[in-house]
């Protein structure tokens, strides 16, 4: 697909021929102010509810710049309040991976004091309501890890948007889990004690201790017991791997794991 076509649109649930084009309508300019090639580029509109869920319309944009994958989401009361937002996120990470090429091209990647800042997204709704029923886990899946140093696990997380991004450590090989929070606006957290990271510009806090050892179980019962928590960081003591386990926008949990 080429940086000037419009986004595919996968569906899940209802969505309108309006709602379609006002996807297009949204998000195509953005595709199009990038200035470079766009090999991929779909949005997914998911709708959730539940007895104790309100009705939530999740928007999701990916699309693949140069070989970099970058998302957007949002959940909001209407599909339009989801498009309009989800649109924006990618706005904003498609000028930052714009200029991070540039940066490239002229050989100073290196971002100085104040280059990085921590990007706070809405809660996703119904994610700190008291439940009237315990979480169960639905969904498990795996991937393979990249080796990364904080600086590169930092970026790759803002061009996801994600909440939190799992990696491999290139200091000690070990699963390591970057999120939003702490003193500086990024805190590491590991599964080995190790050595603080050297030469990072990222504004770094790193816990002290290992993640805990918890079974798949206690850790949905520590999720289910902590309402203000989204995600629970562990290894495995059957494998000695890093995990995360973490909230769905339904409120259910789904576990990620290192791939074999």
């Amino acid at each position: 697909m080429s940086n000037r076509s419009s986004a595919a649109v996968a569906v899940r649930g209802a969505v309108t021929p309006d709602e379609a084009e006002h996807v297009r309508d949204a998000v195509g300019p953005e595709i199009s102010a990038i200035g470079h090639p766009v090999e991929q580029a779909r949005v997914r509109l998911t709708r959730y509810a539940g007895r104790d869920l309100p009705m939530l319309v999740v928007a999701q944009v990916n699309v693949v710049v140069a070989d970099r994958m970058v998302r957007a989401q949002l959940g909001a009361p209407s599909a339009a309040e989801a498009i309009d937002g989800a649109a924006a996120g990618l706005r904003w990470r498609l000028n930052r991976l714009g200029r991070r090429l540039a940066a490239e091209r002229s050989g100073d990647v290196g971002l100085g004091h104040g280059g990085w800042r921590p990007v706070y997204l809405p809660t996703p709704a119904g994610l700190l309501i008291t439940r009237n029923r315990p979480r169960k886990l639905v969904r498990s899946k795996s991937c393979r890890l990249a080796v990364q140093d904080p600086d590169a696990a930092a970026f790759t997380m803002e061009l996801r948007d994600y909440p939190f991004h799992l990696f491999a450590d290139d200091t000690t090989g070990a699963e390591s889990l970057l999120y939003r929070g702490g003193p500086t606006g990024y805190r590491l957290l590991r599964t080995v004690v190790g050595p603080e990271p050297a030469g990072s510009t990222v504004p770094l806090s790193v816990r002290a201790w290992p993640a805990p050892v918890l079974r798949v179980a206690k850790a949905v019962e520590t999720l289910n017991s902590a309402p203000a928590r989204s995600f629970v960081f562990f290894t495995d003591p059957s494998t000695g791997r890093g995990r995360v386990l973490y909230r769905r926008y339904d409120g259910d949990f789904a576990l990620l794991s290192p791939a074999w």
